[in-house]
């Protein structure tokens, strides 16, 4: 029983299977994969060529781009390298051009510290003047037109160092402009007008020695007998005149003494002008007192110019003298100051 089995076993396995037939649906779907995937790598494929055409226009584009940009930077190296170059070039010329500059800047300088040095010079002997003349004279205006002519010829030297002198110029010309002005020029000519006035005027003892003779006024009434007449008795009256004085003593006053009356007033006179240089208030107004009392003593008043002479007088007397002038110490000061730097710098 059992080796008819296993022979049956063995013979079943030798024999061959019967086929089985494949349904037509599957085959169907099976030929529409296969195409869907042949189509598929087609595709892929078409796509992978333009790709790598496109991959292969941009590699050349950028490699045509890198050239160009090579040869753009290979330019642009050419022109920083010319553009050095010239660089190079300029920068030994500003150097040169500096050095000539700072050559000329020292030549200037040396030129100038020399025109200073004698400007300063010229300007502390124009000071000195100055303040003399304002301490002699008090001739404040003189004094404000030479600070003001420093000024402009420092303002022309255009120097840092005198910057300070400036300052006290500037400083001393505000305070001679506050200073009340007197005019000594003025009374000065005032004064020497007086002088020379002074034998020109008439004294009491004089007045009548020479008279003026009206002329008799004819009357057409009388004949030839009675005019003739009535001038020869008006020429008499006018020989003998009565004059009437308070002080008897000036009719004895000799020409001589009346020589040395004019020479005393003018002595008086001088003497008032020296006060007014001085300052002396006192002495002025002394001798200008004593000379208005000489006129209206020994000189006929109503003569009009003895009568404006007077007047003069005591306009004269009425004049304030004492007025506090300022110097010009500091401005002398800051000039000398200036000129020892200056001959120190410039030996």
């Amino acid at each position: 029983m059992t080796q008819e089995n296993t022979s049956n076993t063995f013979s079943a396995a030798l024999s061959t299977p019967p086929r089985r037939s494949l349904p037509q649906p599957a085959l169907i779907l099976a030929l529409v994969a296969l195409l869907a995937s042949g189509g598929t790598w087609l595709y892929q494929q078409n796509a992978m060529e333009t790709l790598k055409l496109d991959l292969s226009r941009e590699l050349a584009s950028n490699n045509k781009l890198q050239q160009e940009l090579r040869q753009q930077s290979l330019a642009q190296s050419q022109v920083q390298q010319q553009l050095m170059a010239r660089l190079a070039v300029q920068e030994d010329k500003q150097v040169e051009a500096l050095a000539r500059q700072e050559s000329l800047n020292n030549m200037y300088d040396t030129l100038t510290r020399g025109e200073a040095l004698h400007s300063l010079a010229e300007i502390e002997q124009m000071l000195s003047f100055a303040s003399q003349q304002l301490q002699i004279a008090g001739d404040i205006n003189s004094a404000l037109t030479a600070l003001n002519n420093i000024d402009l010829q420092l303002a022309r030297l255009n120097r840092p160092e005198l910057i300070s002198v400036r300052q006290a110029l500037t400083k001393d010309i505000n305070t001679l402009k506050s200073t009340p002005y007197l005019d000594v020029i003025g009374i000065t000519a005032k004064l020497n007008s007086l002088i020379d006035t002074i034998d020109k005027l008439p004294l009491i003892v004089d007045a009548g020695h020479n008279p003026v003779i009206a002329p008799l006024k004819a009357d057409t009434n009388r004949n030839l007998l009675q005019q003739f007449s009535a001038e020869i008795w008006h020429g008499f009256k006018q020989l003998i005149q009565i004059r009437r004085t308070d002080q008897p003593d000036l009719i004895l006053l000799s020409p001589e003494q009346g020589f040395f009356l004019r020479e005393n007033i003018k002595l008086r006179l001088l003497n008032a002008r020296s006060a007014l240089l001085m300052r002396n208030e006192a002495a002025f107004r002394a001798d200008i007192a004593a000379t208005e009392r000489y006129l209206q003593q020994f000189f006929d008043a109503r003569v009009p110019a003895t009568d404006n002479a007077i007047k003069m007088l005591r306009q004269l007397e009425a004049q304030p003298l004492a007025i506090a002038l300022p110097d010009l110490s500091a401005s002398l000061t800051a000039v000398r100051s200036a000129r020892t730097t200056a001959e120190r710098a410039n030996p």
